[in-house]
């Protein structure tokens, strides 16, 4: 008969549970097709005046600014304007 004192198998149970939560995050991040952070950032707009940074998730080419309350315009709109108006 194996004997074995209270705190070791404390231990072996926790070491147990953190290798299950550890295997558990290795699929999730790694395995898994999920781009959360990723689609996260194409939300996300800073005011140009109070350099705050926000998450937008309105279509509209138009934001306002939750701290300063300055109107924005849309980053792609504005490089899009841009890039039409160069002279050659």
């Amino acid at each position: 008969m194996i004997k074995i004192d209270f705190s070791l198998a404390i231990g072996i149970y926790s070491l147990l549970i953190v290798l299950l939560v550890f295997g558990r995050w290795i699929f999730y991040n790694y395995i898994s097709k999920d781009e959360g952070p990723v689609v996260l950032a194409q939300n996300l707009r800073q005011c140009p005046y109070c350099t705050y940074i926000f998450f937008d998730y309105s279509r509209d080419p138009l934001a306002i600014c939750p701290r300063c309350e300055s109107l924005i315009e849309a980053k792609n709109e504005a490089h899009a304007k841009n890039e039409g108006t160069d002279e050659k």
